[in-house]
């Protein structure tokens, strides 16, 4: 009977080391990463232009702002003299510095880099608004340990004391401590079943 009873133990508790002793992490669903608001953009999916600062329009180039350019024919003179005589430029009508074409004298362009929007997508989070990162509970294995569970245990031994024990196994017990209380919880099912049938048990 000993035997039997121990064969029973040592199967049960196999059975028990088979099963999977983890979950899936319900924080990442099992994926091992967790989305966190982009904190590039706080959420926003867009970026502030960093060349415009969000105004939109940057200092034209070729007149620095000014919305005028130096006449490149006169050199800015308004034109030139020729034997003691003052010529007017025709290029520039005799102004020296005429109103810059670029700008249309304003001394603004369109940003180039955010193409006059004062922002851009967040090239952190592709405007997603998410990151993905590592998960925090599962350290990205996307398994967590299941949590204690009872565990059903059915008894057949020799000399017909037989049923059901219910033992609470934790999936960080070790083997031997699955083993004591697998054992423990048995004897006293046995002990208990035998006092019903009238014999005394020390």
């Amino acid at each position: 009977m000993k035997r039997s009873f121990l064969i029973c133990i040592m199967m049960t508790i196999a059975s028990l080391c088979a099963q999977a002793q983890t979950k899936d992490c319900d924080n990442c669903k099992g994926t091992g990463l967790e989305e966190r608001t982009c904190a590039f953009c706080n959420g926003e999916g867009y970026r502030e232009c960093d060349f415009c600062l969000g105004k939109k329009m940057v200092r034209c180039n070729d007149c620095g702002g000014t919305g005028q350019v130096s006449c490149a024919h006169c050199n800015g003179r308004g034109g030139t003299k020729v034997k003691d005589e003052w010529r007017e430029c025709q290029w520039c009508d005799g102004k020296g510095t005429p109103d810059c074409e670029k700008c249309k004298k304003t001394g603004q362009i369109a940003c180039w880099k955010c193409g006059a929007e004062g922002k851009y997508q967040c090239n952190q989070c592709n405007g997603s608004r998410v990151n993905k990162w590592q998960c925090t509970k599962c350290s990205g294995t996307g398994k967590v340990k299941a949590d204690a569970e009872a565990t059903i245990s059915k008894l057949k031994e020799i000399g017909g004391t037989s049923g059901t024990v219910k033992v609470d196994i934790n999936p960080n017990d070790s083997e031997e401590e699955k083993m004591r209380k697998l054992t423990k919880a048995r004897l006293a099912h046995r002990k208990k079943v035998l006092e019903s049938k009238g014999v005394t048990v020390k």
